[in-house]
C-alpha cells in the first residue's frame, strides 16, 4: 500500500500513522534508558564506566554484522512481520539486563540485543520504503518520524529523571520494565500497517547486490563521514564548555534544548525542497558549509568571557542544527533513492551499517580533534565536513548515473 506525502503536523491517513505512534512509544522508552542505563549499571550492578563502555563497543562491532542479512531477509519475507518479531525479541532481551550482575553477563546481553536492534533498524527502513511512494514521500515520512523521535526521547528523558530523583534499584529497574512495555505495545501497533508482499527472488543475478553497488557504497561512506557531527553535542560540547570556556555548565543543556526543539519543529519543513539525488546532494553540500561555520563558532567560545562564550555556543548550536536538518533530509532521500527497489532491505542494511560505523568512530575523532587539539581541532573538523559536503555533488551524480545505466541494461536484457 502507498501513502501520500506528509502535510502539516499530522501524517495523512494511512500506514504512516501507526508507524508514527509506534515510533513515539518506542522512543519514549529509548529516552528512559538513555537517562538511567549508565547509572544503573554503575551504581546498582557495580560495573565500572570503562566496563560499560567496552561492553557497548564490542556489542556495536557485532551489531555491524546483522543489518544487511536481516535487511535481505525482509526483502525475501516481507518487512512488516519481521520487524514486529525483531522488536518483540529486542524487548525480551532488554529485560535480561535486570538479571545481570557481572561484566560477562552484561557483555552477552549487550551483544545479542545490539545484533537484533541493528537488524530491526534496517528492516524498519525497508518497511518505510515499502509503504511510501516516491523519493519525496519517503523523505517526508523519514523527516516526520525523526521529529517524532526527538519528541519521544524528550518525553522519556523527563520520565527517566524521576528514577534519578529517587536513585533506588527499584526506580531504575522500573524504567527498564516500562521501556519493554512501551516497546511491546509499539510492536503490535505496527501490525496496523498493511502487510507488505515479499520481493520476488532474482535467480539470475548475485544475491548481495547492495554490497556490489560501488556508487551506493561510496555515497554511504561519505554520509558516514558527515554524520560524525551528530556526536558533537553529546560528546565534545560538554567537555569543551566545562574545560575550555567561561560559559556556565547549564549552557550544555541549553544547546541540547536548541537542537531538540528545532529538529522537532522544522525537520519536516526542511525536507520539502529535496526531491531527487541532485537536490539532496546540494543540500548536503550546504550542510557541510554550515557545519564548518558552527565548528568555528564553537572554537571561538574559548576566547571570550561568559556572555561571549554563551552567545557563540548558542549561535554555533543553531547553525549546526540547520546544517543537521539539511544533511539528514538529504541522507533520507539518498539512502532510499539510490537503492534498488527490489532490494530495499539489503540496501537499508548497508546504509544503517555505515551509520553505525560513524557512531562508533565519532567519539575517537572528537577526542583527537576538538578535545585533543583545541581550536585547531575544531577548524580541522569543520573543514572535514565542508570537504565531504563538496564531494557529495559529483559522487552522487556518478552513483545516480550508474543506477540509471544499470536499470537501462536490465530493461534491454529483459526484452
Amino acid at each position: 500500500m502507498r501513502m501520500p506525502q506528509v502535510k502539516g503536523l499530522m501524517p495523512a491517513k494511512g500506514p504512516l500513522r501507526p508507524l508514527a505512534l509506534a515510533t513515539l512509544l518506542s522512543r519514549i522508552g529509548n529516552g528512559l534508558l538513555m537517562t538511567v542505563s549508565v547509572l544503573y549499571f554503575s551504581r546498582i550492578v557495580g560495573l565500572s564506566i570503562a566496563q560499560v563502555g567496552l561492553g557497548l563497543t564490542v556489542a556495536g562491532l557485532f551489531g555491524l554484522l546483522s543489518a544487511v542479512p536481516l535487511g535481505h531477509l525482509a526483502d525475501r519475507r516481507g518487512p512488516r512481520t519481521l520487524f514486529v518479531i525483531l522488536s518483540l525479541t529486542v524487548c525480551c532481551v532488554s529485560l535480561l539486563y535486570l538479571l545481570v550482575d557481572t561484566f560477562w553477563q552484561f557483555l552477552a546481553v549487550a551483544v545479542v540485543l545490539t545484533i537484533f536492534d541493528r537488524g530491526a533498524g534496517a528492516v524498519r527502513s525497508a518497511l518505510i520504503a515499502a509503504v511510501t511512494q516516491g523519493a519525496a514521500g519517503r523523505v517526508a515520512a523519514r523527516a516526520y518520524l525523526r521529529a517524532i523521535t526527538n519528541i519521544g526521547i524528550m518525553g522519556g528523558a523527563g520520565i527517566g529523571a524521576l528514577a534519578l530523583h529517587f536513585d533506588t534499584a527499584t526506580a531504575y529497574r522500573s524504567m527498564f520494565v516500562l521501556d519493554a512495555a512501551l516497546s511491546i505495545v509499539a510492536a503490535f501497533v505496527v501490525l496496523a500497517v498493511p502487510k507488505v508482499a515479499p520481493q520476488p527472488k532474482n535467480e539470475d543475478g548475485p544475491v548481495w547486490i547492495a554490497l556490489r553497488d560501488r556508487g551506493y557504497l561510496a555515497v554511504a561512506a561519505l554520509n558516514a563521514g558527515m554524520s560524525i557531527h551528530y556526536a558533537v553535542l553529546d560528546v565534545a560540547i560538554p567537555l569543551w564548555v566545562v574545560d575550555h570556556t567561561d560559559a556556565p555548565r547549564w549552557t550544555v543543556a541549553l544547546l541540547l534544548i536548541i537542537n531538540t526543539v528545532v529538529i522537532s519543529l522544522f525537520q519536516v519543513r526542511s525536507s520539502r525542497g529535496i526531491a531527487d539525488p541532485a537536490s539532496a546532494a546540494r543540500a548536503t553540500r550546504t550542510a557541510g558549509l554550515l557545519l564548518l561555520a558552527s565548528m568555528v563558532l564553537f572554537a571561538g567560545a574559548s576566547g571570550g568571557g561568559v556572555v561571549v562564550a554563551v552567545g557563540l555556543l548558542a549561535a554555533g548550536a543553531l547553525v549546526q542544527v540547520i546544517g543537521e536538518l539539511l544533511q539528514s533530509s538529504g541522507s533520507f532521500l539518498l539512502g532510499f533513492d539510490l537503492a534498488a527497489d527490489e532490494a530495499q532491505g539489503q540496501y537499508q542494511g548497508v546504509w544503517n551499517t555505515s551509520m553505525s560505523i560513524s557512531t562508533m568512530v565519532a567519539p575517537t575523532v572528537l577526542a583527537l580533534l576538538p578535545l585533543g587539539l583545541g581550536v585547531p581541532g575544531w577548524i580541522i573538523l569543520g573543514v572535514w565536513f565542508a570537504l565531504i559536503g563538496v564531494l557529495f555533488v559529483p559522487v552522487v551524480r556518478w552513483a545516480a548515473a550508474r543506477k540509471a545505466q544499470q536499470a537501462a541494461t536490465q530493461l534491454v536484457s529483459s526484452r
